[in-house]
């Protein structure tokens, strides 16, 4: 044991006696090899760092949107029929349900970058996903019955508003798979919750049983 760990220091005096000896004889090709291998740690970890970020982000914002449902009935390619909802609700093993749209538009304006457009029941919905007018006292009741009855109405979020300075009562023609409608702003939303899905967004009653729906 004694002879094999003798053997062993050695060989390792040997290998930096040799290493030593050559960067000393090439030291311009050694300090580029470690600067290579410096640069090359440094641009992986850079990357890694950057995907772990980008994956935390958007792991939130899904969680943000899912919010508390523990499954999601979708249908590829279309709308699941709302009258499963009711259908829903009676099973014995579901204790909420809600409808759920999401979508991108973008202002019919010249230049304007799209933002998330999120449709839902503002009164089934509230078991699932925390969100919260921004506007306080007597006026919070209304805007969200302002929302159930007026089609094409929506509630926008307050980096939305705040990048394009919109403001309650504007109307917004708003485009999607070639199609535009005029929509008008309620009210907005305080930056937590749903809100916080992404940094642009707003919220919409879509009312499915009204024709041209977004």
């Amino acid at each position: 044991m004694e002879k094999a760990l003798k053997g062993t220091l050695f060989f390792l005096r040997l290998f930096v006696w040799f290493s030593l000896r050559n960067i000393r004889k090439h030291r311009g090709r050694a300090l580029t090899v470690l600067v290579g291998i410096a640069l090359g740690a440094a641009v992986f970890t850079s990357v890694r760092l950057s995907i772990n970020a980008s994956l935390d982000s958007f792991t939130k914002s899904m969680d943000l949107i899912a919010g508390r449902a523990d499954l999601v009935l979708v249908r590829p390619g279309g709308y699941v029929d709302e009258n499963l909802i009711s259908s829903l609700l009676k099973h014995p093993a579901i204790v909420a349900a809600s409808p759920f749209l999401m979508t991108y538009v973008r202002p019919a304006t010249e230049g304007a970058d799209p933002f998330l457009l999120i449709g839902f029941d503002p009164i089934l919905d509230r078991s699932f996903r925390p969100w919260q007018i921004a506007q306080a006292g007597d006026q919070d009741p209304m805007v969200w019955l302002n929302l159930l009855k007026e089609p094409y109405s929506l509630i926008i979020g307050d980096a939305l508003a705040q990048r394009y300075g919109w403001v309650n009562g504007d109307m917004l023609p708003l485009e999607h798979s070639r199609q535009k409608a005029a929509f008008s702003i309620l009210g907005t939303l305080k930056p937590e919750g749903l809100a916080l899905a992404q940094r642009f967004s707003s919220l919409f009653w879509p009312h499915f049983s009204r024709p041209g729906r977004p």
